[in-house]
């Protein structure tokens, strides 16, 4: 005899899977993070080049990033393609 359950339960909201429109993993949302500072210290390096060096290692961390994914899976590497393509379009 197994367990009974009403054809009424409903599981909470908390149990459904959400659709992650962006950045997936770990990794995708640390680049996604890496690429918005990027955009802000590049506005800063116009502004006053004192921040080139934060541009400088931001550049190298999202590279190092890129290669962590691109490592990772064949997913990850299309959706970094898939990105950079986008990106490239919008510029």
């Amino acid at each position: 005899m197994g367990v009974h359950v009403s054809a009424s339960y409903r599981l909470p909201l908390a149990f459904l899977p959400v659709a992650r429109p962006h950045a997936n993993t770990k990794a995708e949302r640390e680049l996604a993070r890496l690429r918005r500072a990027y955009e802000i210290v590049a506005k800063l390096v116009i502004a006053d080049v004192v921040y080139v060096p934060i541009f400088d290692r931001l550049e190298s961390e999202i590279s190092a990033e890129e290669a962590k994914l691109s490592a990772a899976d064949p997913v990850s590497r299309a959706r970094a393609i898939v990105a950079a393509r986008r990106k490239a379009i919008h510029v």
